[in-house]
């Protein structure tokens, strides 16, 4: 259950305040929660249907955005930024800056790492359709632009790999290698859970966490390449 106090942050976090908040609460209420599963026979779970239609106003609007920031951008380098800016490991960082898991109403194994970067990916494409069908095309971009327009500079030329961009930038602004270190590994041996922390130029130091050492490396070097666009080191 969704509480009101809940609803009153979240609504400050994403910006938005719902007409109808019983939409918000649907797109908050993933399939795994519902007890009786024969009810999705009957009934469409309305998160995947949200899902479904906030996938597409994702691709609309931030397509929408970098045909306009930039005009000298053939269709290959406007795809690879797209795919980088709607790829799940990327709507996953994006759910945590919404702080969504604290709301978001689930059921399932918590030591599963995939799953759960998953479900909250598919949360935030869940939680667009929502203010999609609650307040138009217009509120749909105006949080879509608050929460992505940061990220749109971030250089994905020759590869969409964070790594390989973050790296590349790194040896250019200091000449040196970004640093990575295995912390901890939790878990069973079936499904581990990997954090490491990452050093690289001026930032301070970045601790992430996957399934893999190389995907909770690459969450590291999507945040760190998130808030080097954010200091503008990186220059157009």
């Amino acid at each position: 259950m969704i509480l009101k106090k809940q609803i009153d942050k979240f609504e400050n976090i994403i910006g938005y305040n719902f007409k109808d908040r019983s939409i918000l609460k649907q797109s908050l209420t993933h399939p795994s929660s519902l007890k009786d599963k024969n009810i999705l026979f009957k009934h469409p779970n309305n998160f995947e249907r949200l899902e479904f239609l906030g996938d597409r106003v994702l691709g609309l609007i931030v397509s929408n955005l970098l045909f306009h920031k930039y005009e000298n951008f053939n269709e290959g380098d406007l795809s690879k930024k797209y795919s980088y800016l709607v790829q799940k490991n990327f709507l996953h960082k994006i759910s945590e800056e919404l702080f969504i898991r604290d709301i978001l109403v689930y059921n399932f194994k918590k030591n599963n790492q995939k799953m759960l970067i998953s479900i909250l990916s598919d949360s935030v494409e869940s939680l667009i359709g929502a203010i999609f069908i609650d307040g138009g095309y217009k509120a749909s971009y105006n949080f879509i632009k608050k929460f992505w327009s940061k990220y749109l500079d971030i250089k994905i030329l020759k590869t969409e790999d964070p790594k390989t961009v973050l790296q590349e930038l790194s040896q250019q602004r200091l000449k040196k290698l970004p640093e990575y270190k295995l912390i901890n590994k939790k878990g069973p041996s079936h499904s581990p859970i990997f954090t490491i922390t990452l050093k690289v130029l001026n930032l301070n130091k970045i601790t992430a966490k996957g399934s893999s050492i190389r995907e909770a490396e690459k969450k590291a070097a999507l945040t760190a390449l998130g808030l080097i666009n954010e200091k503008k080191i990186i220059k157009n």
